[in-house]
């Protein structure tokens, strides 16, 4: 299965689904409170591929209100309580995985995964219910290097 977000997946979505799916690759895009041109131009590819439904001002007056919301934010509660709805509004484990997917794509866009963005990305790892094996598959997809939980072994003497 592909991770990256598919036409199918948006055109089967009602309004409130796409604008969750919007939200949170904007949360991936300003996690880190800086958005570089890397970044609103990797942002801008996948949005204008994918079918919204609506036209272009509609599309960017979407994402100006999402933004808006995201920013409103300010306690810890506040923004889990919000990733909480978000994952609420996606029908699917592999439509939540796909998301996730394409916010660290964004993040990764300019080059780096900040503490704040890797913070971010676990909140929503979480709050989609997305398994371990499902966040190791997104992390491969990613090229990023396999997370150790645990402490390493001690050499035995």
């Amino acid at each position: 299965m592909s991770l990256h977000l598919q036409t199918t997946d948006i055109a089967a979505l009602d309004d409130a689904q796409r604008v969750a799916v919007l939200e949170a690759m904007l949360a991936g895009m300003i996690a880190d409170n800086r958005i570089t041109a890397s970044e609103s131009r990797r942002f801008d590819e996948i949005v204008l591929a994918l079918p919204w439904g609506v036209d272009r001002p509609v599309l960017d007056a979407m994402i100006a209100g999402a933004k808006q919301r995201l920013l409103a934010l300010r306690t810890q509660a506040e923004i889990q309580d919000h990733v909480a709805a978000l994952a609420a509004r996606l029908p699917s484990p592999e439509l939540r995985d796909k998301v996730v997917f394409t916010m660290a794509t964004l993040m990764l866009a300019d080059g780096e995964l900040a503490q704040i963005e890797k913070n971010v990305l676990g909140l929503f790892v979480v709050s989609f219910g997305i398994t371990r094996e499902r966040a190791a598959a997104i992390r491969e997809a990613l090229h990023i290097p396999p997370k150790h939980d645990a402490a390493p072994e001690p050499e035995p003497n």
